[in-house]
Order: C-alpha cells, then structure tokens, then sequence
C-alpha cells in the first residue's frame, strides 16, 4: 500500500505543526498535529479493511473467443470484473497485460475502472499474434484506491488463459511415395495391416491385388512377388527428429521446406494425442539440438511438443550477426546464462523472449540429423518408431543416420522434402527438373532397403503434379513426332 499525493500533503502539515508547537510556545499546533496524523493512520486502517473486501469479494475473467487460431487473426477476448455492493467503497482498476508475442494494443483500450458503488464493469480487444506460437496471458493488474484517494495499492492477480496460434494450413500438402498420395495419412491403426506409414513385414504377392503393392526391391532381391504390409501408427513410443537447419528455409515463407515438415509434424502430434501414444521431440538446428522433449502422454506434453513446433525456424547458418541476434541459438543461450540469478523487471521481460527463442541444448561436430539419432539411442533403451522429417540436400549423411536410426529394431519412417519442388524456377526446365524427381525417387526407394524403414515425399502437391502432367505430355508428344517420322 502506498499513500497518494493527497496523504502526503496531509502528513507535511501535520509535522509541520508539529515543529511549529514548541517554536510558539503553544498546544494548539500539537494537537492539530495528532488529529492529522491521527486521521490519515485512521484512514489507512479503513483502506486496508476495504482493499481486503475488494480483494475477496470481487471477481475478473479473461475469455478469449476460441483457445486455437491461425496467425494475424484478430481474436476477441472479453475482460469482465464483477464484485458485490458491499465491496464497492474503493475505485478499482483492471488492466490486461498482453503477451510478448502479441500486437500491441493500447493501455486505455485493455482496462476497465469501477467508481465507488460501481459493482461490473467490462471491455473486449482483439488479440493477433504474427507468429505461430502458443501464448498465455499474465496475470491481470489490479489498482486500488479508497473512497478518499489517500492510499493505493497494485498487485497481479487473475486467470491466465492460453491461446495457439498455429501457421496458416499448406492446401497443396502431399504427402506419398513415387508421386502418389497417401490417403492414410493422420489417420491410426487398428490391428489390421494394409496402406499405412509403419511397415511391419514381408509377405508373398497375392494374385488379384493391386500391382503398385507390389514391393519391386524385395521381389528383385527374393526373385519371387512380395508386398511389404504396413500399419498407420503402433502403440510404441514415438520419436519425432525434425530438421530446421538453415537449408530448410528453401522456397518461400509461407511454404517453406520446414513448413511442410511442420504441418506433418502437427498431424503426427494430433493423432499421437488422440490415441495416447508416447511422443518425444528432438529439434535439429545447424550446430545441434536445439530442444528436446522427453516423451509423454500428458495433455500438457503434447500442447509443449505442438508449441515447439510452432515456434520452429530455420536457423542461421554461421556465427550469430551481432549479440543481441536472438533468432541465432548461441546468442538466445548466452543471454538466458547472463540473466540467471536476475529477477529485475527487464530481465523477466527478456526471459518470455528466451524462453520461445531457439537454444542449442548440446552442440554436435559430426551431421547434426545423425547426432539427433545417437542422442536418441543414448537417452532412451525403449524399441519404438523414429521419425524422422527433413529433407535430401545431404544424402550420404542421411543414409547413415537412417542405417542408425533402424538399429536395435526400430521402425524409421523418414519424411523427406524433394530439393527440386522447392527450387525458384526449376519447373521451367521440364527435362532437367524430372531428371532432379526421378534422382530423388530413386534415393527415397534406396533408403527403403535398409529394413523396416519408409521413406515418404512431403511437398506442394501443385508444383508435383504440373512436374508430372507436363513430363507425361512431354513424352508423349515425342513418340507421336518419333511414329510421324517413321
């Protein structure tokens, strides 16, 4: 509690009659004196007694209109304060105190103020956040002041309710094998085996099924029709390796290599969620890991993976820029040592920075992807399924950390970004760039070899399909000119 100006001036006046008392030789200032000072200790016993009334009596809610939105949209939250008759001898104030990460709205604008005898009072904003990320509100901030503005008091107390604010959703998303969709996509197993992501086992080719289940490696090596049976997902533990090094950032912002892995990423976690699977996470940045969540099946532990997700960039190749580059790992690490043990205002500001901020939480010489996989087979004894979303520019790294990831017995599912669907005007040489798909085509089925490991193609289902439709035409176009000449 802090007296007002208005005390203060009281009190000058009071001690200065005090003073004056015994230089004139008189009572009359002394006790003028005690009834003023008498009065304002009388005034703080009752302000007291009213905050404490107010404090207890009185109710604040925080609602936004929905709890998951995409970026740079406005969501309204309603502030409402209600308290009863009996507690409405002080002037209250309630402020919101906005995230860091969202825009700025003005103080004036998030704050509501009940008068003396006033019991309700509310306001709404709309909040907007320009990158996807999963931001909690503070607490709200309280200012009272009694009926005869002699004291004020402030504090933070309230609800903090949370709102997602995830990527605008990729509609050209494909996810397949060879340039075929794959339809299973999201969805879970049950026990039956079929078109699905985890592959299970080898069997004899059954006459009448569909020839592209036919696996053409296995048969090759076996001399005999086999198809490889796969299921969606199992109720092992699930990994996620996911890659954003600076080479990520390939294509444009919005639809990025890393965008696309994100957006498989997201489907994985929800249907991990959905059924209580166990997932972990291991990020990937240029000189390490950048985060790691060990596994969970909590509610809270799938809301800090998808988080995580959400706040993915790709990081800057090289040194950081300067050293307030927060967007650098090594930069956000230095700054969140520097500010332990600092409780100051400034430096609780910087840490709602640091904590989204990319950190290298263990710094690996060797392919950062392979020391994600060694760092997994170090933490964990348990057999599950790896998956790992990242993309082919380093194909000799990524056989070996493939090869790695399926030791022991683990499935591996392997994600993979074509290098060719994201290059700026790649399309514009037909021949060129189908010799880049048909080179990664043959790499995807490559890495299939290894074991119980699927690789999948992840990318703009437009660009894929132009790519594809415009070689069939290509090619066709040719025989007919080759029969004409003949």
């Amino acid at each position: 509690m802090q007296p007002t100006r208005r005390t203060w001036t009281a009190a000058a006046i009071g001690v200065t009659l005090a003073v004056f008392a015994p230089i004139v030789g008189s009572v009359v200032p002394a006790v003028g004196a005690a009834l003023v000072l008498g009065w304002l200790v009388a005034l703080q016993s009752v302000a007291v007694d009213r905050f404490r009334t107010t404090v207890d009596s009185t109710t604040i809610s925080v609602e936004p209109s929905v709890t998951g939105a995409q970026v740079d949209t406005d969501i309204p939250v309603l502030l409402t304060v209600e308290r009863p008759p009996a507690a409405a001898e002080t002037t209250l104030t309630v402020s919101l105190s906005m995230p860091a990460a969202a825009r700025s709205v003005p103080k004036k604008d998030r704050q509501v103020t009940l008068a003396v005898g006033e019991t309700r009072a509310t306001t709404s904003i709309l909040l907007s956040v320009p990158i996807a990320s999963r931001i909690s509100f503070s607490e709200p901030i309280w200012e009272l002041v009694d009926s005869h503005t002699a004291f004020t008091d402030s504090f933070d107390r309230g609800p903090t309710p949370t709102v997602t604010f995830e990527a605008q959703t990729l509609r050209n998303l494909h996810v397949g094998r060879g340039g075929s969709e794959l339809s299973a996509f999201g969805q879970h197993p049950t026990d039956k085996t079929g078109d699905g992501l985890t592959p299970t086992e080898l069997r004899q080719y059954i006459g009448g099924e569909p020839a592209d289940r036919i696996d053409w490696k296995a048969t090759a090596r076996l001399s005999d029709a086999y198809v490889r049976e796969f299921q969606t997902e199992s109720d092992r533990e699930l990994t996620l390796i996911i890659d954003h090094r600076s080479q990520m950032g390939a294509g444009s912002t919005d639809n990025s290599m890393l965008a696309y892995v994100r957006e498989v990423a997201l489907t994985l976690v929800g249907t991990a969620e959905t059924e209580g699977d166990p997932l972990r996470l291991i990020t990937v940045g240029d000189d390490g890991l950048t985060k790691t969540v060990d596994a969970t099946r909590q509610p809270s532990g799938y809301a800090q993976i998808r988080e995580q997700l959400l706040s993915l960039e790709p990081t800057p190749a090289g040194p950081p820029s300067s050293s307030v580059d927060l967007k650098h790992p090594d930069t956000t690490r230095r700054l969140a040592q520097q500010l332990t043990g600092d409780n100051s205002a400034f430096a609780t500001k910087l840490r709602q920075f640091t904590a989204t901020a990319p950190s290298y939480t263990q710094r690996i010489e060797s392919d950062p992807l392979y020391g994600a996989v060694d760092y997994l087979q170090a933490t964990t004894t348990a057999t599950g399924l790896t998956i790992i979303l990242t993309t082919d520019t380093n194909r000799p790294w990524l056989r070996e950390t493939v090869q790695a990831a399926e030791r022991g017995g683990n499935s591996v599912l392997v994600f993979l970004t074509p290098q060719v669907l994201f290059d700026a005007g790649e399309l514009s040489d037909i021949d060129r760039a189908y010799s880049r798909y048909y080179d990664f085509e043959q790499f995807r089925t490559e890495l299939e070899e290894f074991g119980p490991v699927v690789a999948y193609e992840v990318g703009p289902g437009d660009r894929l399909a132009r790519l594809l439709s415009a070689r069939r035409k290509d090619t066709a176009s040719r025989r007919t000119a080759s029969g004409g000449v003949q």
